[in-house]
C-alpha cells in the first residue's frame, strides 16, 4: 500500500539532517522533496475523484468534496477547492501533463495552469490541436515559472489556431470579466486598536488601475513623496526603507484622505463625505479628542491634519457641544444645515433605526406649510420609510430640551405617549463613588 512507503518516508524525511549535507546534496534533497510532493497531491486529485465517485463525502457528513477533503486531510478549504476543481477536468484531454505531475515531474501549480489551459479551448478544436497546444506549455514548463506560464498559458490559442485567436481571447476574456464582476467584493472590519482589515476581490482591470495610482504614490523617487504619521508629523523612517506592502498601505491612506468630495453621489444635498467635530478649545491647544460622523475617535492633532489636507467637513462645536445654527428662510435645508444635522442626530432619529445620515431626509418638526422655518432647530433626520411614516399617520416627532430629537407615539400605541430616544443619544453617567 502506498500508504506503508510514505510512513517509510516521512520517517527518513524526518531523520534527516541538512546541515551535515553538502550544498550540492541540498539542492538535490530540495528537488526530490518538491517532486514527491507533487506526486503526491496528484494521488490526493485521483482518490478524491474516486471518493466522491463513491459518495464518500456524503456519507461522513460533508455538504461538499472539498469540505471533506479539507476535514480528511486538514489542509485549508482554499487549498481543498482548487484539488477538487481538477477532478472537474475532462480526463480525456491532458494525458502526458497528467503522468507527469503523477510522476513529480510536474508542480502541481503547473499542472492546474496547463489542465485549465487545455480545458478552456473552444470545443470545436479537434484532437491534434490539444497535443499541440498541451506540448507547447509542457516545453514551456520546463522553462518559466508558474507566473510565466500562466500568461503563455492564457495565450495558447495564438499558437494551435492564430486566425481566430483574437475572436476566441476575446470571448474568453468577456467570459471572465462578468465571472470577475459577478464575484466582486468588499469588506473592511475593524480589528481594534484603532486599525481595520480591508479585504476584497476585484476585477483585474479595476484593480490594475488602483494599484497603477498606489504605486506612483508610494514610489521612493516620486517628488514631494512624504509619508505623515497620524500625528501630522515627518516619519522618522524613509520611504525607501519601508517594504512594499507598508508603502502602499500608506499610499491608499494618501489617497482616501485626497478623494475629492465634490465628485462624490449626494444624498440629501450632502455628498458622501466624512465629517470631523471637536470643541473649540480643543482645536485651538490642540489637546482632547475629536470624532468622525462614524463614531470613530480620533486626536486632536489629526483632526488638525485632516482638517488641512482632507476633504473633510470640520464642525466646531461651542462649550455646550452644539453646532451653530446656519438658519436660512427656504423651502429645504441646505447642505450646511444638513451637515449640524448629521452631527446632532447620527442618522434616523426613529428608535431602533441604523439608517446613517446619508440615507436620511431632512424633516421639518413644525410643518413649513405651518409656519416653520427652515433651521436645525426646526430640523430632524428621518430615513424615506420614517419619514412618510411621520406624515402618513399620528406619530410626532419633536426637539427635547436637551436637543435630542423625541419620537412622539399616538394613543393607540402608548396611552401615555412617552417620548422614544434613540439609543445613540442614551447618555452613561458614571456611579458616584462612595466615601471611604
Amino acid at each position: 500500500m502506498i500508504s506503508d512507503q510514505v510512513q517509510a518516508l516521512l520517517e527518513e524525511s524526518s531523520a534527516l539532517e541538512p546541515w551535515r549535507l553538502t550544498d550540492r546534496e541540498i539542492r538535490a534533497e530540495l528537488q526530490a522533496a518538491a517532486q514527491a510532493a507533487a506526486a503526491l497531491q496528484a494521488l490526493t486529485v485521483r482518490l478524491t475523484a474516486v471518493a466522491e465517485d463513491r459518495g464518500l463525502p456524503r456519507e461522513d457528513g460533508c455538504t461538499s468534496p472539498a469540505v471533506w477533503l479539507a476535514s480528511t486531510t486538514n489542509v485549508s478549504k482554499r487549498e481543498a477547492s482548487k484539488l477538487v476543481s481538477l477532478t472537474r477536468l475532462d480526463p480525456t484531454r491532458g494525458r502526458i501533463t497528467q503522468e507527469r505531475w503523477g510522476t513529480g515531474r510536474l508542480t502541481t501549480e503547473q499542472a492546474h495552469i496547463i489542465l485549465k489551459a487545455l480545458d478552456a479551448l473552444p470545443e470545436w478544436f479537434v484532437d491534434e490541436q490539444h497535443d499541440d497546444a498541451e506540448g507547447t506549455l509542457l516545453e514551456h514548463a520546463r522553462e518559466f515559472g508558474a507566473d510565466d506560464l500562466r500568461r503563455l498559458a492564457n495565450r495558447i490559442v495564438e499558437v494551435v489556431d492564430p486566425d481566430s485567436a483574437d475572436e476566441i481571447i476575446g470571448a474568453q476574456l468577456e467570459a471572465q470579466e462578468k465571472q470577475a464582476w459577478d464575484e466582486t467584493h468588499l469588506s473592511i472590519t475593524r480589528m481594534g486598536r484603532g486599525r481595520s482589515s480591508i479585504r476584497g476581490v476585484l476585477p483585474d482591470v479595476q484593480a490594475d488601475m488602483l494599484k497603477t495610482v498606489l504605486e506612483g504614490l508610494a514610489s521612493p523617487r516620486r517628488d514631494g513623496a512624504i509619508f505623515r504619521e497620524v500625528d501630522g508629523d515627518h516619519s522618522d523612517t524613509e520611504i525607501g526603507r519601508l517594504d512594499h506592502a507598508r508603502r502602499m498601505g500608506l499610499a491608499l491612506c494618501e489617497l482616501v484622505e485626497h478623494l475629492p468630495s465634490d465628485c462624490f453621489p449626494q444624498a440629501g444635498g450632502v455628498a458622501a463625505t466624512v465629517m470631523v467635530s471637536m470643541k473649540h478649545d480643543d482645536l485651538v491647544r490642540d489637546l482632547g479628542r475629536a470624532m468622525l460622523s462614524t463614531d470613530t475617535g480620533l486626536s486632536a492633532s489629526q483632526a488638525r491634519r485632516l482638517a488641512c489636507n482632507a476633504g473633510l467637513i470640520p464642525i466646531v462645536l461651542d462649550g455646550k457641544s452644539q453646532p451653530m445654527d446656519v438658519g436660512r428662510r427656504k423651502r429645504l435645508h441646505d447642505q450646511h444645515q444638513r451637515v449640524a444635522l448629521a452631527k446632532r442626530d447620527g442618522g434616523c432619529s426613529w428608535k431602533g433605526c441604523d439608517r446613517p445620515p446619508g440615507w436620511c431626509e431632512a424633516h421639518h418638526l413644525r410643518p413649513w406649510s405651518e409656519g416653520g422655518d427652515t433651521s436645525i432647530d426646526n430640523g430632524a433626520l428621518f430615513c424615506f420609510f420614517h419619514h412618510h411614516l411621520l406624515h402618513d399617520s399620528d406619530w410626532q416627532a419633536r426637539l427635547s430640551h436637551d436637543g435630542v430629537v423625541e419620537v412622539v407615539p399616538p394613543p393607540r400605541i402608548d396611552p401615555q405617549q412617552r417620548p422614544l430616544r434613540h439609543a445613540r443619544h442614551v447618555q452613561h453617567r458614571p456611579h458616584a463613588l462612595e466615601p471611604a
